[in-house]
This record gives C-alpha cells, sequence and structure tokens, in this order.
C-alpha cells in the first residue's frame, strides 16, 4: 500500500479538497485496467480530515519486484557487452581459419 500525505495548506482549502476528490476518482478508473505491464490496483480511498492533520491517499496496489530503471538499463548494458564479445570472438575465430 503506498500512502501520500498532503501537507501544503492548499489542500485543506475548497479548491485543494476539490482537487484531491478529483484525484481519487481518476485513480478509482484506473482499477478496472489489466495488463501484463501494468501493476494491478485494488483500491483507493482519500481521508479528509475535518480537524487537524493533512490529508491523505491510500493506494493498494499489486507488489512488483523492486528495480529502477537504472537497474534495466545496466543490464542492457551489460547484454550489449557480452552480444558484442560474442560477435569479436565469431570473427576473430572465422578469419583466423
Amino acid at each position: 500500500m503506498h500512502l501520500v500525505t498532503f501537507d501544503t495548506h492548499y489542500y485543506t482549502t475548497h479548491q485543494g479538497r476539490k482537487k484531491l476528490k478529483h484525484v481519487q476518482e481518476e485513480v478509482q478508473r484506473l482499477i478496472g485496467i489489466r495488463h501484463e505491464n501494468v501493476a494491478n490496483l485494488y483500491a483507493v480511498k482519500l481521508t479528509l480530515p475535518q480537524s487537524s492533520g493533512p490529508p491523505q491517499l491510500a493506494v493498494l496496489m499489486e507488489q512488483r519486484p523492486h528495480f529502477t530503471l537504472d537497474d534495466l538499463l545496466e543490464d542492457c548494458e551489460t547484454l550489449r557487452e557480452e552480444r558484442a564479445s560474442v560477435r569479436i570472438l565469431i570473427q576473430v575465430t572465422f578469419h583466423s581459419v
């Protein structure tokens, strides 16, 4: 579950609360989307405190393996190096014969 806290004063105003309700509605629409490359969303709940405390948006979603774009790019670079090494080895082997 991801919990987002809106600490700025704007989100305690009428317009800010209205905006947060719109965000909740938009996330709610995403719950029905299913695709193998997109993490599934299961629930969303907006909490708007009446007295003190900042508004919070809770999103329950599928847990995916933790890796970053940097991890992926690093793996791609390694694959390129491995492929290049194999190609050079093949060229050296066949040109030597």
